[in-house]
C-alpha cells in the first residue's frame, strides 16, 4: 500500500506515490526567495552603457528575471523602454527561452493598448528588446491607495479587458495581470505590459510552464494560487481583471495577509470583502461586475474577457448589466453552488455513479424482504452484502491509496467514520433500552420493525454529515442534508416504506455528486480553454 509523502518544508501531506518535493505553496515561496537572492547578488548594469543601438539613460524598474531601462535609440533619436535579462551571462537557457517567448508573444499582438515592441536584439551575453515608452507611469502609481472615480475605473478596465481579449484570441494567456503591469501613456490610456509569465493557450509544456504558480498572489486566481497549472485558463485572466477593478474601486487589493501562505489560503478559500463595504459610494451594478470576475469557480465568472467588456459597456451606457446584483438570495445561491475541496475528488465521479445504482438496489431488496416477512437475518445479510459491494467498488475506483492522503480526504473520512460509529452506538442503545413489545408494533412484525426502526436515525445522521460537508466541499450538500432531515421526520408516519425512501434519496444525491464531479473533470481538465 502506498504511503503519503510530506512536504520537507511545512510537513503538509503530498499525494501518495509523489516524489518528495515541496508543496505548491512552498514551491512558490522558494521561487520568490530565490528571486530575491538573485536580485541581491546580480550586479546592475552600470550607466551610461550602450546595448546595440541604445544608450541606457536610467533604470525604470526590475522584476524577477529582467530589468527595464529608459533608453535612447541612437539611430532614430527617440526615447524608448528597453528590457534586458538582468543576469547577463549568468542567465540560464530556460530564462533566455522565456525572455524570447515574451518578446515574440508581444510582437505578435498588434493592439493599441498592448505595449508595442520595436526591436529584439542581443549584444554579447545580453538579451534585450525595446518597446514603446509609457510616459504616464503605472496604474498602481495612479491609484496610490486612493479609489478612482467609478466611471473612470470602469472605462479603464474596459480598455484593458479589450486588450486582454485580443491576446486570448491570438492564443496568449497573460497570467500576471496587476496594476503594476498596466502602464499609462501620456494621455492616461492604459497599456498592458510585462508578458514575462505569458503562456500559449493549449500548451502543456514550454518556456513558461515552470512559472505556472509564479505571479502576484493578491491578483492571481484561486487555481493559480493552488498551483493547478493545467487548470489556468482564460478565466484566470478574467479573475485578475476583476482584482484590478477591485483595486481601482477600493484603493486596495482584494486580499492582504501577513505571510505568503496566509495570502494564498485567502485567495483559494475566502470571499473578498464586497467593494461597497470598503467604498460605500459605489453603485451595486459595478460591484456586481467586479464580484462576478472574482468568483472562486472559473465557470461562474464571465465566459471571456469580451463578455466583461460588453457588461462594462452596458454599465457605462446606463443599461441593464448581465451580472446579477448582489443580494441575500444571490449570496445564498452562490453558497449552494460553491465547490471547494470537492475538486480534489473529481476522479471519483464513476465511483459515485456506481454507488447511486448499488444503494437503491439493495434498499429495494431489503424493503421486499421485510414486506414479505422473510427471516430477520435476511435483511441483515442484505445490509452486510451492500457494504461489501460498496467497499469493493470503492477499492476499485479510488485512484490512490485506500487510506486518506490529503487534509480534505482525512476530513471526509472523519465525518463518515463518525457517522458509522454513531449509528452503531444507536443500534446498541435502542436494543438495550427499547422493549420487545415496542419493537413488535407495526405492520411489518417484530423482525421487520427491528430493521426499520433504525432508518430515521440513519437519515438524520446522513443529513448531519452532508450538512458538515456543505461548508467545505459543495454548497449543494446543505440542500441534500436538509432533505435527509425532512425524510427522518416523515419516516415514522409510514415506517414500512423507509428503505425505499432512504435508498431513493441516496440514489439522487449520489447521482448529483457523480454528475458534478464529472463536470468538474471536464471543465477543469480542458487546459487553456474558456471555462
Amino acid at each position: 500500500m502506498e504511503t503519503a509523502e510530506q512536504c520537507p518544508r511545512c510537513r503538509a501531506p503530498l499525494a501518495a506515490g509523489t516524489p518528495a518535493q515541496l508543496c505548491p505553496a512552498c514551491l512558490l515561496q522558494a521561487a520568490l526567495d530565490e528571486t530575491m537572492a538573485a536580485s541581491a547578488q546580480t550586479p546592475r548594469l552600470e550607466k551610461p552603457r550602450r546595448l546595440g543601438d541604445y544608450e541606457l539613460l536610467g533604470e525604470i524598474g526590475r522584476g524577477g528575471m529582467a530589468v527595464v531601462y529608459r533608453a535612447r535609440q541612437i539611430s532614430l533619436n527617440r526615447v524608448v523602454a528597453l528590457k534586458a535579462i538582468r543576469a547577463g551571462d549568468q542567465a540560464s537557457p530556460q530564462e533566455v527561452q522565456r525572455f524570447r517567448f515574451e518578446a515574440e508573444a508581444v510582437a505578435a499582438l498588434a493592439h493599441p493598448h498592448i505595449i508595442a515592441i520595436y526591436e529584439v536584439g542581443q549584444e554579447r551575453e545580453w538579451h534585450f528588446f525595446s518597446m514603446r515608452l509609457a510616459e504616464g507611469g503605472s496604474l498602481a502609481e495612479k491609484i496610490e491607495g486612493k479609489p478612482l472615480p467609478p466611471r473612470e475605473a470602469a472605462r479603464l478596465l474596459l480598455t484593458i479587458a479589450r486588450a486582454v481579449h485580443h491576446a486570448h484570441q491570438h492564443g496568449i494567456l497573460h497570467r500576471d495581470l496587476k496594476p503594476a503591469n498596466i502602464l499609462l501613456d501620456a494621455g492616461g490610456e492604459p497599456q498592458v505590459s510585462d508578458f514575462g509569465l505569458a503562456k500559449a493557450i493549449g500548451s502543456q509544456s514550454g518556456a513558461t510552464e515552470t512559472g505556472a504558480v509564479i505571479g502576484t498572489p493578491s491578483y492571481m486566481s484561486p487555481e493559480q494560487a493552488a498551483g493547478q497549472g493545467k487548470r489556468v485558463t482564460t478565466a484566470s485572466d478574467v479573475y485578475s481583471l476583476g482584482a484590478i477593478l477591485y483595486h481601482m474601486l477600493t484603493g486596495r487589493a482584494p486580499f492582504a495577509a501577513g505571510t505568503l501562505l496566509q495570502l494564498l489560503r485567502q485567495v483559494a478559500e475566502q470571499e473578498p470583502q464586497p467593494p461597497r463595504a470598503v467604498n460605500p459610494a459605489l453603485d451595486r451594478d459595478l460591484e456586481a461586475i467586479c464580484l462576478k470576475c472574482l468568483e472562486k469557480d472559473p465557470w461562474r465568472r464571465y465566459p471571456s474577457a469580451q463578455a466583461l467588456v460588453e457588461d462594462l459597456a452596458h454599465y457605462l451606457a446606463g443599461e441593464r448589466i448581465n451580472a446579477g446584483r448582489t443580494s441575500m438570495l444571490h449570496g445564498l445561491a452562490r453558497a449552494l453552488d460553491r465547490s471547494q475541496d470537492v475538486g480534489q475528488f473529481q476522479s471519483w465521479s464513476t465511483m459515485a455513479l456506481w454507488f447511486a445504482l448499488i444503494v437503491p438496489a439493495f434498499q429495494a431488496t431489503i424493503f421486499l424482504l421485510i414486506r414479505y416477512k422473510l427471516p430477520g437475518w435476511s435483511a441483515t445479510a442484505a445490509h452486510v452484502v451492500e457494504f461489501v459491494v460498496l467497499g469493493l467498488v470503492f477499492a476499485r475506483y479510488r485512484p490512490r491509496a485506500l487510506l486518506p492522503t490529503t487534509p480534505a480526504e482525512r476530513q471526509l473520512w472523519s465525518i463518515w467514520l463518525g457517522v458509522f460509529a454513531a449509528y452503531g452506538i444507536i443500534i446498541v442503545a435502542i436494543a438495550l433500552l427499547v422493549s420487545g413489545d415496542v419493537l413488535a408494533r407495526g405492520p411489518a412484525g417484530p423482525s421487520g420493525m427491528k430493521e426499520l426502526i433504525f432508518y430515521p436515525f440513519s437519515a438524520a445522521l446522513a443529513g448531519l454529515a452532508l450538512f458538515i460537508m456543505g461548508a467545505r466541499y459543495w454548497g449543494r450538500c446543505y440542500e441534500f442534508g436538509l432533505a435527509f432531515f425532512v425524510l427522518a421526520m416523515l419516516m415514522p408516519l409510514k415506517l414500512e416504506w423507509a428503505p425505499l425512501e432512504f435508498g431513493l434519496l441516496w440514489g439522487v444525491v449520489l447521482t448529483a455528486f457523480g454528475i458534478h464531479l464529472r463536470r468538474l473533470a471536464e471543465i477543469l481538465d480542458k487546459p487553456e480553454e474558456n471555462a
